[in-house]
């Protein structure tokens, strides 16, 4: 099975994906994290991919892909879990190429929701685990001990441009996915926990 999640930055995939971890035998892919693995590790194509990143527009599209390609070659699970891709159409039908996407959760939140929630974030930057500021008393990770600290795209100036970008290439996608009858709706101003609770019966 191959679960896509979606939905605008600040709605908690990413916090969903780690709360999923040790609960399906899944494999789960951020294709979000594997973007900023490769800007950790300072390659010519990581320089592109932080160039897109702090303007606050999707990375090329064959550079995802490729990325993606990759990751997918080493998957050994039957189950996948996509963490916010595909993000356009263009996306979704070279994905539909590659396999079946069988259920889309779409993490429904307001962009003034996730706003506050992109501002008050903090990543480790080893491990990619997110908190929030208010939830710390220092900027060491709980889970691996490396640094919290704020992504460079979470100011005001790229998250609005983000939002824009979202509402014009990823907001296509719900009503394609609507449409095939995969699409199932989670309300994401709620508990991670409450939010993990709902997911797992769509899955499950």
């Amino acid at each position: 099975m191959n679960i896509v999640l979606l939905g605008i930055q600040g709605c908690g995939k990413g916090t969903l994906v780690e709360n999923l971890r040790g609960k399906l035998d899944f494999a789960l892919i951020s294709v979000g994290q594997l973007l900023r693995d490769e800007v950790k590790a300072g390659s010519k194509l990581g320089q592109q991919i932080h160039e897109a990143q702090t303007k606050g527009v999707l990375v090329d599209f064959d550079i995802v892909m490729d990325i993606l390609g990759k990751r997918l070659n080493d998957v050994k699970e039957k189950n996948i879990i996509f963490d916010g891709f595909p993000r356009n159409v263009e996306q979704a039908i070279a994905f539909d190429k590659m396999l079946t996407v069988d259920k889309v959760i779409y993490l429904n939140l307001s962009e003034e929701l996730a706003q506050d929630r992109l501002l008050n974030r903090l990543t480790c930057i080893n491990c990619g685990y997110v908190t929030k500021k208010t939830d710390r008393e220092n900027n060491i990770c709980p889970k691996c001990g490396g640094q919290l600290k704020t992504r460079s795209d979470d100011t005001i100036d790229s998250i609005k441009k983000r939002f824009e970008v979202y509402k014009k290439e990823t907001n296509p996608l719900i009503k394609i996915y609507r449409s095939r009858g995969v699409l199932y709706e989670i309300d994401a101003s709620r508990t991670p926990s409450e939010i993990t609770l709902d997911v797992l019966k769509v899955i499950e």
